[in-house]
């Protein structure tokens, strides 16, 4: 866990710093912007992921893979997985961008009569999957070269400091619509350029492009990883983002937004996972080349440990301040059907958070097979429950719809790492750790006072101080305790 925590500490301050300004955007977005408007620029990210997974052909997660073979066994000139991987993406977005032209009138039948943005703006897409694809392909060449600092930063705060930009430009009307839209479709752009300047720089961009002796001995292996995990891959990131694209065609962009916003506080429970999960990746791998499953069991362990103390931390102060943050922020009257899905999601983030780096620990294994059948089946839930639940109850449908396929998916993945390797994450601390939440959640919400500023201050200090004074005086967390004695050493020394 070395490399991980000491790279998980900085990314988690970036981290936390991007969310903020991404909260910032959101709000303002929220109170001054058409939700339609928002709402496209949603749906622009949902349909850049799928087509992200569909044009890499699989080649990211066989980098992830692979890479500590050409890491270990070839010098950087000579390593060309990356250049195979450039080239499968390029034949893979050439054929997302035909798809584009094929599926034209469909989109337009699905979308055009509840979300005309859509139709309008339909090609804009082209050029923000691509940006997508490019800075998505050069973020995990850094991972793998133990770099994740820079485009971390450049993920979670350069690029909603562009986003802030943007809305801000259109609230005042310096930017038209078509111009804003135009400008949004090229954010990746800006950030990409950034990233291949800084690894050139850096001098990580050295790789080759002939075929090399170690991609003639694991070519086998690598094509059945890819002809495995593809299409198990694509249907996992369709099933993450069916939400929004039903409810988008459904019910339109501005619900689409409401759910948007509703999920982004919910993401808030998230974040200390996306950085662990990007230092983790290289690290399992390089744990399983070495067959290391003690290693992997402690990053395990630990991992859902740390994690499961932040979810549980912020579940429960984002429950206890819902009601006041929505009285302070004064929305409109459409945001108040995001308060169930705000609850159903958190729920959801907290058992995600609860599983560890349970997904990258079959991915990156030998049994990667795993990561196929089990994506089949999470899109085989999640995609006929959004549409089903969307249309019983609306978007707190989707919300439930996401919770219980989540732990079907993570019930699973768990029993699967249990039975075959003996590995599974929890312990009497996890159980504590629910438990004091809880306890915790029920003094605090307690105190009922009418103005919402005071009640928001005075319940997050009661739930914050008990449950983190309690964490740390148990040590019931690791990671918390070392970072906190770390710390208090820090501030004694002379």
């Amino acid at each position: 866990m070395g490399i991980i925590r000491s790279q998980s500490i900085r990314t988690s301050i970036i981290t936390f710093v991007g969310f903020g300004i991404g909260g910032i955007t959101t709000i303002l977005a929220a109170k001054f912007v058409d939700p339609e408007v928002v709402g496209l620029t949603r749906f622009f990210i949902s349909i850049a992921l799928i087509v992200a997974a569909l044009s890499n052909l699989g080649s990211i997660s066989m980098l992830n893979k692979f890479y500590p073979w050409y890491r270990d066994l070839l010098p950087a000139n000579r390593r060309d997985i990356f250049g195979i991987v450039l080239i499968l993406c390029g034949i893979g977005f050439l054929l997302c961008t035909a798809g584009f032209f094929v599926f034209e009138d469909l989109i337009i039948r699905k979308f055009g009569t509840k979300s005309a943005y859509v139709v309008d703006y339909y090609f804009y897409l082209i050029p923000f999957s691509l940006f997508y694809l490019l800075f998505f392909i050069f973020e995990n060449f850094s991972y793998n070269q133990y770099k994740s600092v820079y485009p971390i930063l450049l993920k979670e705060v350069g690029l909603r400091v562009e986003q802030l930009v943007l809305y801000v430009l259109f609230f005042f009307g310096a930017l038209a619509l078509p111009h804003f839209v135009l400008s949004y479709s090229l954010v990746y752009l800006v950030i990409f350029g950034f990233l291949f300047v800084y690894l050139y720089r850096q001098g990580d961009l050295v790789f080759s492009f002939s075929i090399s002796n170690v991609t003639r001995r694991l070519a086998r292996r690598m094509i059945t990883f890819n002809a495995t995990l593809y299409i198990g891959a694509v249907i996992a990131v369709v099933s993450q983002n069916i939400d929004n694209l039903s409810i988008s065609s459904r019910d339109g962009l501005s619900l689409g937004f409401v759910f948007e916003f509703a999920t982004y506080i919910s993401t808030l429970i998230l974040l200390p996972q996306r950085n662990i999960v990007a230092i983790a990746i290289p690290v399992l791998s390089a744990n399983w080349k070495n067959r290391d499953v003690s290693a992997i069991g402690n990053i395990y362990r630990r991992s859902s440990n740390s994690m499961l103390t932040y979810a549980v931390l912020l579940f429960g102060l984002i429950w206890l301040n819902v009601d006041n943050a929505f009285d302070i922020l004064q929305l409109d009257d459409i945001f108040d059907a995001g308060k169930p899905v705000i609850f159903f999601m958190g729920l959801k983030s907290v058992m995600d958070m609860s599983f560890g780096v349970s997904s990258q620990i079959t991915g990156t294994s030998n049994h990667w097979r795993f990561e196929f059948y089990s994506n089949l089946l999470a899109g085989a839930i999640a995609i006929p429950f959004n549409i089903w639940f969307n249309k019983l109850f609306g978007i707190q449908g989707n919300a439930i719809a996401n919770l219980l396929s989540a732990f079907i998916f993570g019930l699973v993945r768990f029993s699967f790492l249990y039975f075959r390797f003996k590995l599974q994450p929890f312990s009497l601390r996890t159980l504590y750790i629910v438990l004091l939440g809880l306890a915790c959640y029920w003094v605090a919400q307690l105190i009922g006072i009418a103005n919402p500023w005071l009640s928001l201050i005075l319940r997050t200090a009661v739930f914050g101080g008990l449950f983190g004074g309690a964490v740390i005086a148990f040590r019931l967390s690791d990671d918390v305790s070392e970072a906190f004695d770390k710390f208090i050493k820090s501030r004694l020394k002379p």
